[in-house]
């Protein structure tokens, strides 16, 4: 015998899931209203679209998702004005629809068709229309600003402020959300106000406790959670106030004062945390996308990671915003110069220093520019000029000075090295590192006993000054021939750094010189070795040097 079975009703079904779904979505979505909560937010917005997927015909679901979305800094006002247009097409006497879609097009500035849009909401639901009639008031007032003749427009948004305010109470639904948010914003005061009062006498950890008890019984979850950060961070317990940052950024739909106070946070006490910093600078212009400093600050973080190419965009995007920051123009500069684009950094150094908004900043930036031209582009003439012009900037000279001497010392003219690092001295006696380039120009000009007086000196500022005691230990050992004094040289240059490969080395050309050729052997094995990790001298020239020891 067949049995007919009873058809699936897949239509009742599909109408039941859009229902529950639009249900669980507006109360989602009222929730966040009242409580601002960043999970209330996610909610209302999966339950829009799964109401969407399972049914596209939803004109609600659409200007309300675009509303949540266009908040939330997940579209822009032509994706929401689309959606709100779409909800219109599907439904023509939605007055909902049509309020929303006058919102977006006054937000993009189409206050002619934005009006329409309302003023066909109001014809469609008269008696239901005072928040529409509120939103076309202050549409009118902020295009009043933009007319020379504004007295219609002005007029007219008075009507609408006052019909809108006499019609709210016809408005249920008005009403039942005021009444809530009156007992909300109650419940707000009284534990806010609480808390900072424990907080004034010193209680704060039942401060911290109330505040988490606010957190279910209130709104604004996420200002709770920045007091209890505070409280964790007055306590040196940093990392709950890391968790209750956190949480306040997630609970905040992306409010950009919680995300300031979260970026604040780690990076006084975590900095590491490179990636977060990413990411809460990459939610913050999100929500302020026309915010110079956001872009710098991301840059830097970019290039902390080592990541260049993202690093440039940042910066470029800060200088689209702000074009004469002559820090942003150091900063791309010095991002360039890490892609190994120096004629562009060359540019931006430039521009950076025609700006010079303070002298001593710009004397550090024309060093970085003096260091392109003399050590990539070759050009000595063009580093020392841009040098000495910064040494009309800078009380501070000495660096400048040793930067001069630096390339004086690197094209051979040593008289005027040893000039320049005298004068660099005359400004800062106590850097050890001049004194040691100015030893070092007077070992090649063969003045020994100037060259040991100088890096002796320099240990006696700086006694962790592993290459001037390898240095050191190269005049004994080769300008002397005392082979014993260097070692103990060569000895100390390596207890400070002992992965200093040319200490190794030098300590073995002294064994060898003392005839102890086991030892020697061993420090050139040791120099070798670490010369794989980090080079500093010719590997064949050790290996030479080895195999030598023992020849015949």
């Amino acid at each position: 015998m067949f049995m007919q079975k009873t058809p699936h009703n897949s239509h009742a079904d599909s109408n039941a899931n859009v229902s529950n779904s639009m249900r669980l979505a507006q109360a989602a979505h009222q929730r966040y209203l009242l409580h601002l909560s960043g999970e209330d937010l996610t909610a209302a917005i999966n339950y829009y679209i799964e109401a969407l997927k399972t049914n596209p015909d939803t004109p609600s679901a659409y200007f309300r998702l675009a509303s949540l979305l266009h908040d939330n800094g997940q579209i822009g006002i032509e994706s929401a004005v689309e959606q709100c247009r779409k909800a219109v097409d599907i439904d023509p006497k939605n007055p909902n629809a049509h309020m929303y879609l006058g919102y977006f097009l006054s937000l993009k500035g189409e206050f002619e068709e934005a009006k329409e849009q309302f003023k066909t909401a109001i014809k469609l639901k008269p008696l239901k229309s005072s928040r529409t009639r509120l939103v076309l008031a202050l549409t009118l007032l902020e295009n009043s600003k933009n007319k020379k003749s504004s007295l219609i427009d002005f007029s007219s948004a008075l009507y609408y402020i006052f019909s809108g305010s006499m019609l709210f109470l016809f408005d249920s639904a008005n009403i039942k959300m005021f009444c809530k948010n009156i007992l909300d914003d109650i419940s707000f005061i009284k534990y806010r106000a609480f808390g900072e009062i424990l907080e004034k006498t010193n209680q704060d950890k039942s401060a911290y406790n109330l505040y988490a008890d606010a957190l279910d019984k209130t709104k604004n979850k996420s200002i709770f959670y920045e007091k209890m950060a505070n409280i964790a961070k007055k306590k040196k317990r940093y990392d709950v106030a890391l968790e209750c940052y956190r949480n306040s950024v997630a609970l905040s739909a992306a409010n950009p004062m919680s995300i300031v106070s979260a970026i604040e946070f780690i990076e006084e006490f975590y900095p590491d945390k490179t990636d977060e910093l990413i990411d809460l600078y990459t939610v913050l212009i999100g929500q302020n996308p026309h915010m110079p400093r956001c872009y710098y600050e991301l840059g830097h973080l970019y290039l902390k990671k080592e990541d260049k190419i993202n690093a440039v965009n940042a910066f470029k995007l800060a200088l689209k915003y702000d074009a004469e920051n002559p820090f942003y123009l150091n900063s791309l500069a010095y991002a360039y110069v890490q892609l190994e684009q120096y004629d562009g950094a060359i540019e931006l150094y430039r521009k950076a220093l025609s700006i010079n908004p303070d002298n001593e900043w710009s004397a550090v930036v024309a060093q970085a520019l003096a260091a392109i031209y003399h050590q990539i582009k070759g050009n000595s003439d063009a580093a020392i000029s841009v040098l000495e012009n910064a040494l009309l900037l800078t009380k501070n000279k000495s660096s400048i000075y040793q930067a001069i001497a630096d390339i004086y010392y690197d094209i051979e003219d040593l008289d005027r090295a040893i000039e320049y690092y005298n004068y660099s001295l005359d400004n800062d006696c106590e850097n050890p590192k001049a004194y040691s380039r100015l030893a070092m120009a007077y070992w090649e000009k063969d003045y020994i006993e100037k060259a040991i007086v100088y890096y002796s000196k320099a240990i006696d500022l700086d006694p962790e000054y592993d290459i001037a005691y390898n240095n050191l230990g190269v005049i004994f050992l080769d300008g002397l021939g005392d082979a014993k004094r260097a070692l103990s040289y060569f000895e100390n240059a390596i207890d400070i750094n002992p992965n200093y490969v040319l200490a190794h080395f030098n300590t073995a050309r002294a064994y060898q010189m003392l005839g102890q050729k086991i030892d020697a052997a061993k420090k050139y094995q040791t120099a070798l070795n670490l010369n794989k990790i980090n080079p500093e001298v010719d590997s064949q020239m050790i290996e030479d040097m080895l195999y030598k020891l023992f020849e015949a």
